[in-house]
C-alpha cells in the first residue's frame, strides 16, 4: 500500500522558507514580513488547490517550489522539471515578491 503524500502543516512551510530568509532581505524586519507573507500564500495556495481540485500540496511540492524560487532570485531560469502546482507556487511567491520590494 502505497502511502499517502504528507501535507505540510504551517510549522513545516516556516521551516522551509526560514531556511532562505537570508535571500530574501538583509534586514531582519523585512525578512520576518516577507516570510509570514510567503508562508500566507502558501497556505492559501494549498487550501484553494485542496478544495479546487482535490490536489494535495505535499513537502516535497513545497520544497521543489522553495528551491525554483532560490534559483529565481540568483538570477536563473525555473527549472523544466517542475510540476504544474509546483510551478504555480514558486510564481505566487514570485508575484509577492515583487509586489513586496514595489510597496
Amino acid at each position: 500500500m502505497a502511502d499517502k503524500p504528507k501535507t505540510p502543516s504551517e510549522d513545516q512551510l516556516r521551516l522551509l522558507i526560514d531556511s532562505m530568509c537570508g535571500e530574501l532581505s538583509g534586514n531582519g524586519q523585512d525578512a520576518s514580513q516577507v516570510v509570514n507573507m510567503l508562508i500566507r500564500e502558501t497556505v492559501k495556495f494549498r487550501d484553494k488547490l485542496k478544495e479546487e481540485t482535490g490536489e494535495i500540496l505535499t513537502v516535497g511540492d513545497t520544497q521543489a517550489a522553495l528551491e525554483a524560487l532560490t534559483e529565481h532570485l540568483r538570477g536563473a531560469k525555473l527549472p523544466g522539471d517542475l510540476t504544474p502546482e509546483q510551478k504555480a507556487l514558486t510564481q505566487i511567491w514570485i508575484d509577492r515578491l515583487t509586489l513586496f520590494k514595489a510597496g
